[in-house]
C-alpha cells in the first residue's frame, strides 16, 4: 500500500444491488484514496440493508448510470 495523503467515502445514493446471503436490497458506499505519488485507488463496498450482518466488496451499479458509472465529484 503506497503513502494515503487523503480517504474520503460518500454514500453511493442510487446503487441498486442485493444481498448475496438473504436476497435483501443492499447499500453502498465508495472509498476513494489518494497517495503521494498520485495513485487513486477506489473501492466500493455493499451492505446488506437487513440485519443479515453482510457486507463486501461490490460492483459499482447503479440505477441512474448502470454497472461502472462514473461519479466525478470525487
Amino acid at each position: 500500500m503506497h503513502p494515503t495523503i487523503q480517504i474520503s467515502v460518500r454514500p453511493i445514493l442510487d446503487y441498486y444491488g442485493k444481498c448475496p446471503r438473504c436476497g435483501y436490497p443492499a447499500g453502498a458506499a465508495e472509498t476513494v484514496r489518494k497517495s503521494l505519488d498520485g495513485r487513486v485507488e477506489r473501492l466500493v463496498v455493499a451492505t446488506c440493508e437487513s440485519p443479515c450482518g453482510w457486507y463486501g466488496p461490490a460492483t459499482r451499479t447503479t440505477m441512474t448510470g448502470g454497472a461502472g458509472a462514473d461519479d466525478s465529484a470525487a
